[in-house]
């Protein structure tokens, strides 16, 4: 076997330390590269607290950066649309390229767009990853490109926006936006899926036109900065922790903005703790479609919880503030739209409401009236019926709540032989058929 020269030894030598010193003070050279596979190991802040590296999410990995020091691994970035990559897919920090994610084959998923003159990454203890050039500046930084979260440090300009993930193990863009206007107001809005376009606001901060920025600074306190350099609290300052705390606001996958802090001792932590949010009650808001279409909405300890209506079940089980599908739609075929008492029925349901729903106001009446007469129409899939009044409604049911201080009957109409125990009965037939055929 060939001896190694002593001065290749060397070099080796000096080359490890270098490596391992680049691994230890958050620099990321040129050429580095990680895989996703269980037990990879991330790209490092020098603290060691954020992580740049691919997270599990169920089958799949997701390019992300993350809390590393926290049992939880929260996830604070992903790139836009959040692609999740298949085991054995990789990252690398390539020349005029930045970063660039590609699936086993080599094909491109991702990148951080052409980037000149290069010099290395770097994770810092911020949780901002950043491109640096030769000159010493930043060129990219994951701060210029959030995702659902921002953090101490971080300011979003006019124009910036941040995307909410559709379910907590969902990252597809979800419904909702944050968004600072070019006319300086900050806003949260829903998003239409389908063709990406913004829907009315249900937040909005009041700061037209002086709006300038929104300020997330080191010490956890979030503000909007106006053009004359004035301050517009979002966080409350007398109710900031006192101690050494992670911060972070999330637009969380409910549509509600809320900012959260971490204890650093580990031995106080037990979970994220809420220190502000907005809106206070997003069920009651009405332009933010908290649920789904057919979906209803109900706070429980101030977090909003969708649920479908009987008679109703999830379009995607995955995804529980989604739509919800009807069991019955009303149609005006001959036969039922002549003959309403005889076809259909209710399900009675108390204390839910689709306010924005309705195509008829009958004021005043009485609940026999508000039955007969939606059982009698054959667009009406749903009455609602409160105070000596009664409102019609058609599908798709929009804004849903459950709210027990409003007092309402709702009857959710139903073909008699498609009803709870019609649909009962089937379900018992089936399983005799199984246990039978066993």
């Amino acid at each position: 076997m060939a001896l190694v020269p002593l001065h290749l030894v060397i070099s080796l030598t000096i080359l490890l330390h270098y490596v391992a010193a680049q691994q230890t003070n958050g620099s990321v050279s040129v050429g580095a590269s990680l895989t996703a596979t269980p037990d990879a190991k991330p790209w490092l802040s020098s603290s060691g607290e954020y992580a740049l590296g691919f997270k599990q999410i169920q089958d799949n990995f997701l390019l992300s950066i993350w809390y590393d020091k926290i049992p939880e691994k929260t996830i604070i970035w992903y790139p836009e649309e959040g692609p999740t990559v298949s085991t054995g897919s990789k990252v690398d920090l390539v020349e005029r390229r930045g970063l660039v994610l590609s699936d086993p084959q080599g094909k491109e998923v991702w990148s951080s767009g052409p980037i000149s003159d290069l010099a290395y990454g770097y994770m810092n203890n911020t949780g901002n990853f950043v491109i640096v050039g030769s000159n010493s500046r930043n060129i990219w930084e994951s701060f210029d490109h959030p995702a659902d979260t921002i953090l101490p440090t971080q300011v979003m300009p006019r124009g910036g926006v941040i995307n909410s993930k559709m379910g907590k193990t969902n990252i597809t863009r979800g419904r909702f936006q944050l968004r600072l206007l070019l006319d300086g107001n900050l806003v949260l809005n829903t998003l239409e899926m389908f063709s990406g376009s913004a829907g009315n606001a249900y937040y909005i901060s009041d700061t037209l036109p002086s709006g300038f920025q929104l300020v997330f600074d080191a010490t956890g306190y979030m503000y909007i900065l106006t053009i004359n350099g004035e301050r517009v609290d979002l966080t409350v300052r007398d109710s900031l922790p006192s101690g050494d705390y992670y911060h972070r606001a999330t637009l969380d996958s409910d549509g509600v903005f809320t900012q959260y802090y971490y204890p650093k001792n580990l031995a106080e932590a037990t979970s994220w703790r809420v220190i502000w949010y907005v809106p206070e009650n997003i069920c009651k808001t009405i332009d933010s479609k908290a649920c789904g279409l057919n979906n209803v909405c109900r706070l429980d300890d101030n977090q909003p919880n969708c649920e479908c209506p009987q008679g109703f079940s999830l379009l995607d089980p995955n995804t529980p503030n989604g739509d919800c599908k009807p069991g019955f739609i009303p149609s005006c075929d001959e036969g039922e739209s002549n003959n309403g008492g005889d076809v259909f029925d209710f399900i009675e349901l108390t204390n839910i409401d689709w306010p924005t729903s309705d195509y008829v106001h009958m004021n005043p009446t009485n609940e026999q009236t508000c039955r007969t007469s939606c059982l009698n129409d054959c667009f009406c899939a749903v009455a609602i019926y409160r105070d000596n009044q009664c409102w019609k409604k058609q599908l798709p049911l929009a804004n849903g709540k459950k709210d027990p201080s409003q007092n309402v009957k709702a009857f959710l109409k139903f073909r008699k032989i498609d009803g709870p125990l019609e649909q009962e009965k089937i379900k018992v037939e089936l399983e005799k058929i199984k246990v039978e055929e066993l």
